[in-house]
């Protein structure tokens, strides 16, 4: 199945969400359902939701574009997008929180308590004097350089420049797990061949169907705030979008993330009835390595259900307070 050909109906819909008569049912009266995905891979995570609601995909692709407002949320701390070619001043305000910047007494390759590449650590160890008082402010001004270096060479050689974890013995290569979680199904591949082959090539660049930003943020995670950056993607088709959300970096717990959204006019109803849109989520998380790993992926997986329900209820409520019942391209003024 794949949206670039024929439109597809609520049947074709309803098989890959796996959902049921009744849980269908409930989609179609506005009522947003997830469930968890198998997965191969122990250390990851994924869940699948879908909505039925009063919108459009552009006016949904319109709001996505503003990131800032569209992520508005208790728990998102800080968050700021920008697009290619990166600026200094577009970092202003990404920072580690205080207990990570004092964490880094003690960062090593190997052991330490902010995921950082061997030479950013090696940076930390050889150029901050954590006798002085500007320790702190040093430290900070050092991450925001290292991640904007990183962000200009990703930028310009795309998935061969992703950066490799040395904070734990285990080194963990992004591009091997961004290659996994895009090739997993379903998955991107399912809902837009071509998008996906344009993703896994992994070379940057541009292309006439797909508009391209980024943006950090921090937000609440489990015990600790984790600063991330991710570069989204956006396929767009007349009454369709698939969105790629890629995690480039994370300070915390994730090994790597990639978040798809599929926004489809609906092509079983009246112009005008509204959209489906579709969510799949695929985390890798160091949490789920050890002893401790399956009762942890347990808990997980029951949290995700929960959050992926209450996000879908949030975007509904976003979406048709902007577009309303007879929505068009353009959200209203908010």
């Amino acid at each position: 199945m794949a949206i670039s050909g024929e439109p597809w109906g609520p049947g074709d819909l309803q098989a890959l969400a796996g959902l049921t008569a009744d849980q269908w049912q409930a989609v179609q009266r506005g009522g947003p359902q997830a469930r968890i995905v198998d997965t191969k891979e122990n250390r990851e995570v994924a869940v699948f939701g879908i909505a039925h609601l009063h919108s459009t995909a552009a006016c949904f692709t319109t709001m996505l574009r503003d990131i800032e407002n569209f992520k508005k949320d208790p728990a998102v701390l800080r968050i700021r997008k920008f697009e290619k070619p990166v600026e200094p001043h577009d970092l202003e305000g990404l920072r580690l929180e205080e207990a990570d910047v004092a964490g880094l007494v003690n960062c090593r390759v190997g052991a330490c308590n902010v995921k950082l590449p061997a030479a950013t650590i090696q940076r930390f160890g050889r150029d901050v004097d954590r006798s002085r008082p500007d320790y702190a402010t040093t430290s900070q001004e050092i991450f925001r350089e290292e991640l904007l270096a990183y962000l200009e060479t990703y930028l310009n050689h795309g998935d061969s420049a992703l950066i490799e974890y040395r904070d734990k013995r285990r080194s963990v290569r992004l591009a091997d797990e961004f290659g996994g979680l895009l090739d997993a199904r379903p998955g991107v591949a399912g809902f837009a061949p071509e998008f996906y082959a344009w993703l896994a090539r992994g070379t940057g660049g541009t292309w006439p169907d797909v508009d391209q930003f980024l943006y950090w943020s921090t937000e609440s995670f489990g015990l600790k705030p984790v600063t991330s950056i991710t570069h989204v993607s956006i396929y767009k088709q007349p009454g369709r979008a698939v969105v790629a959300s890629k995690q480039i970096y994370a300070s915390h717990y994730f090994d790597g993330s990639l978040g798809v959204t599929v926004a489809l006019d609906d092509p079983s109803r009246d112009p005008g009835a509204g959209m489906y849109l579709v969510y799949l989520n695929r985390s890798r998380i160091d949490l789920l390595e050890g002893i401790l790993g399956g009762w942890r992926r347990a808990a997980l997986r029951s949290r995700l259900v929960d959050g992926t329900q209450k996000y879908l209820v949030q975007t509904v409520q976003k979406l048709e307070s902007s577009c309303g019942e007879h929505p068009g391209s353009t959200p209203r003024d908010r």
